[in-house]
């Protein structure tokens, strides 16, 4: 206790960009998103560099989600990355994180290469900006870009070392498992319902359960935005579709199914549509790994 109040006052004293970020701001599911999405661009970034080659003179990278927007300068002397919140973000805290990593060829040994770490955020109707830099959901952005600095110097990337997880990691997972049953839930009601509709729009329905189905293991992996769409999907779009259609007297029932029919086969569409960026986020994956490995382990046989 008197470790914490010690910090406390002399954090108190401090400006507003030194005291570092409660963890409150971040350990909820929407700010947990945005690092982890945060984490993946760089993650693909360096798959880029990997494949392409190191990156001459400056370049800037761009992700622009539904519910944030990231931007990432590259350059021979630093690594500057911008990631906020956008207005459509179901966050009630939104968040402006501005990261500025000095490159490695350019800082000296005594030096840190953080040069700057901070939030910035509205809270009860007051701007505030604090640090990240001992923030622990940070560290895996951290460790992202000694990586990616590695990968832009023509180095394999080296993973940090293993850690337990935190607690934060743990209710990030446990929040997976919770969203995951929630979608297997309201699947199973969708087939119940299934049994209730016309032979056609019953076939189609199946089909298009099955593709859910065959997502619903790597929700995870999806983006924020798929996630949501997904849901909605699940539990709104289809639901009320179908509730809107049996409540239709017989003979537009008739008239109508071809609509309905049609509206279920575009959902199909877009799940297949996110299956192959899955897919291709599985391959891209895979061959950063092998060219990752190639890098490490060079066949000797050539070098001699």
């Amino acid at each position: 206790m008197k470790d914490w109040l010690t910090t406390s006052m002399q954090e108190f004293f401090l400006p507003e960009r030194l005291r570092s970020v409660d963890d409150h701001i971040f350990s909820d599911p929407n700010g947990l998103s945005l690092i982890k999405e945060s984490e993946a661009v760089i993650d693909k970034i360096i798959t880029h560099v990997l494949e392409k080659g190191p990156v001459k003179g400056t370049q800037m990278f761009k992700k622009n989600g539904r519910t944030f927007k990231l931007k990432l300068k590259v350059s021979q002397k630093r690594l500057k990355l911008m990631s906020f919140d956008t207005h459509l973000s179901p966050s009630a805290i939104k968040k402006r994180v501005v990261i500025t990593f000095v490159r490695q060829q350019t800082y000296k040994a005594q030096k840190k290469p953080l040069k700057e770490g901070l939030v910035y955020y509205m809270k009860n109707g007051k701007s505030h900006v604090r640090s990240i830099q001992k923030s622990p959901f940070f560290q895996g952005i951290m460790e992202k870009f000694i990586q990616l600095d590695a990968a832009l110097e023509g180095h394999a990337p080296t993973a940090g070392l293993s850690t337990p997880l935190t607690r934060e990691e743990v209710s990030a997972n446990n929040e997976d498992q919770l969203e995951q049953s929630s979608y297997e839930k309201a699947i199973r009601e969708l087939y119940r319902q299934n049994s209730e509709l016309p032979q056609a729009l019953s076939n189609r329905l199946a089909q298009l359960l099955e593709e859910i189905t065959t997502l619903t293991p790597s929700l995870h992996l999806l983006s924020v935005e798929d996630r949501y769409q997904i849901k909605r999907m699940i539990d709104e779009d289809i639901p009320h579709l179908l509730e809107a259609y049996r409540k239709l007297d017989e003979e537009t029932q008739t008239t109508q199914m071809t609509r309905v029919y049609e509206a279920l086969t575009k959902m199909e569409v877009n799940l297949r549509r996110l299956q192959e960026h899955e897919n291709r986020a599985k391959t891209d994956r895979f061959e950063y790994l092998l060219k990752l490995n190639e890098k490490r382990y060079p066949n000797t046989k050539e070098n001699e």
